[in-house]
């Protein structure tokens, strides 16, 4: 009798296999783990054959297995396209996008310019999760990360957006009665408005394109949120380092302007990261050609 292989077993066992835990695997399939347990046993049934080791902590593939993988990659990319070909003759692009990102890069980049990008494509629906800890996009389902300082490792594409640079702001009520703030040194006779990522050294590494000093700091506050810290520039309470995407946006309100325009602190690359696909879907290459140009327009791109 012919072997007789069902494409919903060659996916989960794709899936198992990338994926490297059952949990996962029925969250991407939709499914009980059970039914993926199912699935690859009648699937090592049909090819009487062990195609994965299982142990408590890790699954690994047989020699079996491997060989099995690059079919089952192909059988999901196939699928893929076949959907994708089908959504690209619909005339709107729509669906859900789940976007994930830090606190500050929601509150002043990206949330706004989703509800921007809702305008273009108003049949997608559009989720912004403000989060700081490092989220997985290909575990946790998420379509896209804008993420800062790091891209994952090798399951994921990441493209360099630009940098984000901590500069100096402070009010123009706190400035009307501070002493004069001529070069980096002046800040010792300031009061000082201090994040957390300082707060172990009391130091800030000052630098432009040609020089770099050490500013030892006297702070009268201290915050791990930008916001915290911003608000309180604004109330006039002293100078705060901040990402220049936070600090500008209260520039523009008139509630705050840049101090020694020219120096800035820890030059921090941002990234576009997204789960390698062999297949685009439309919703993907709409919202990366709106978001890549958009947020290199608020990034640095000459370090």
């Amino acid at each position: 009798m012919k072997t007789k292989l069902l494409p919903e077993a060659l996916l989960a066992f794709e899936s198992l296999a990338r994926l490297g835990s059952f949990t996962a695997a029925a969250l991407e399939l939709a499914c009980a783990k059970s039914h993926v347990s199912q699935l690859i046993s009648q699937l090592e049934s049909e090819l009487a054959s062990v195609l994965l080791l299982r142990s408590t902590r890790r699954i690994s593939l047989t020699e079996s297995g491997q060989k099995l993988l690059p079919h089952a990659v192909a059988l999901r990319e196939l699928l893929g396209q076949v959907r994708l070909d089908i959504e690209d003759t619909q005339q709107h692009i729509e669906g859900e996008l789940l976007i994930s990102t830090t606190p500050s890069m929601a509150q002043y980049v990206v949330g706004p310019l989703m509800a921007q990008f809702t305008k273009v494509q108003p049949k997608l629906r559009i989720r912004v999760d403000a989060i700081s800890r490092f989220q997985d996009p290909v575990v946790e389902n998420v379509d896209f990360c804008i993420r800062v300082g790091k891209v994952g490792d090798e399951r994921l594409v990441g493209k360099l957006l630009g940098h984000s640079l901590d500069k100096l702001y402070a009010s123009p009520a706190y400035l009307n009665q501070a002493p004069p703030l001529r070069e980096p040194a002046d800040l010792a006779l300031h009061d000082i408005l201090l994040s957390d990522d300082y707060q172990a050294t009391r130091q800030w590494q000052m630098r432009t394109s040609s020089e770099r000093v050490t500013v030892d700091l006297q702070p009268v506050l201290c915050s791990n949120n930008n916001p915290t810290l911003a608000m309180s520039a604004v109330a006039g309470y002293g100078i705060a380092l901040l990402p220049e995407f936070v600090g500008d946006s209260y520039c523009q309100l008139g509630l705050l302007q840049a101090v020694l325009p020219e120096w800035y602190e820890k030059p921090t690359p941002v990234y576009l990261v997204f789960p390698h696909r062999a297949a685009m879907p439309r919703k993907y290459r709409a919202f990366i050609d709106f978001i890549q140009p958009a947020l290199q327009a608020r990034l640095s791109q000459d370090l």
